[in-house]
């Protein structure tokens, strides 16, 4: 039986599964994916993060394998299995029993760390966007990109990180429905320096289609002015639609997510949630904050599992103290 099985191997799942190695917790990682590093490595491999207590700047995809090489050490004993689909899961009073498509395991809790669940990107709900394959809705190789005409859809960070990693070497637009921007005003600044061009309010009309999107037909809501944009690519950035998760079904929850408290303990006092799977007053929804949820939550779940042990804190340089 194992301590806690961790659902989901994101950027919130593999420091879980970090921490719980460095508190000597039975763990197991459930990944519905192939690989590891969530809506980081399928969507935004690419997309600079700034956020990060210390680092000034990294890529998602170099932060995922700094996360993923802090858990190596721990990789055989609480290893992370992919490609398992979840089942069924059975309240046993005193544990859980979680059914997959790889088995199934026992487990004394569980740290639900798998985000909006299942997600896909928002598309583009025009006629024949779907055929372009110019239409894409991630950035995989910044190179491939050069002296092009480049359309960025939405407003916020993934939209102008997006915008700002391509407009040094092409010509790039940035399309908004409303005048606000939800992105952090640094990076908007960012992009204007370096001749960016933003169109708001705009709804996008309908695009000219000759086997890809040759321009797009472009409506101004404050004018009703029609504007045409040629283009040779087009980024959406209209963020993702979670699917049904199983566990919004069995736990308490709000249109955000999984309802916790305090200690990121769910309705259920064997399963706990962190990062974007819960919610909470005065939630924030970055990988700084889940990361300290992480902490809290293990905490919490070791008190639970041992609770005649003291607590162990560990620094930086793998000093142990005991209170």
């Amino acid at each position: 039986m194992y301590d806690v099985v961790i659902i989901g191997a994101g950027p919130i799942g593999l420091f879980s599964s970090f921490y719980c190695g460095m508190r000597g917790l039975k763990t197991l990682t459930l990944e519905k994916d192939e690989t590891y590093g969530g809506q980081l490595t399928k969507f935004y491999p690419n997309k600079p993060i700034y956020d990060l207590a210390g680092i000034k700047e990294i890529t998602a995809k170099e932060y995922i394998e700094c996360l993923y090489n802090q858990y190596v050490p721990y990789k055989e004993k609480n290893p992370i299995l992919y490609n398992v689909e979840i089942l069924d899961l059975i309240d046993n009073n005193t544990h859980h029993t979680i059914h997959t498509n790889k088995g199934s395991f026992e487990t004394k809790t569980i740290l639900i760390a798998s985000g909006n669940g299942t997600c896909i990107p928002r598309k583009l709900e025009v006629d024949n966007a779907n055929k372009c394959s110019n239409i894409l809705y991630n950035l995989d190789n910044i190179n491939k990109y050069i002296n092009k005409k480049i359309a960025v859809l939405g407003g916020g960070d993934s939209a102008i990180d997006i915008a700002n990693m391509l407009v040094s070497k092409n010509e790039v637009t940035v399309i908004h429905r409303r005048n606000e921007f939800r992105a952090h005003e640094e990076s908007l600044i960012n992009f204007k320096k370096n001749d960016g061009k933003i169109l708001t309010p705009m709804n996008i009309e309908s695009i000219d289609y000759d086997k890809k999107c040759k321009a797009l037909n472009l409506l101004n809501k404050d004018t009703n002015e029609n504007i045409k944009l040629n283009v040779d690519y087009v980024f959406v950035s209209y963020g993702l639609m979670p699917s049904n998760n199983m566990f919004n079904n069995i736990l308490k929850s709000d249109i955000n997510g999984i309802l916790v408290n305090q200690s990121f303990k769910t309705s259920n006092e064997r399963i706990y949630a962190v990062g974007n799977a819960c919610s909470y007053l005065g939630k924030v929804k970055t990988i700084t904050s889940g990361l300290g949820e992480c902490i809290t939550a293990i905490t919490a779940i070791h008190k639970y599992i041992y609770p005649n042990k003291n607590p162990i804190f560990y620094s930086s340089i793998n000093k142990i103290t005991e209170n």
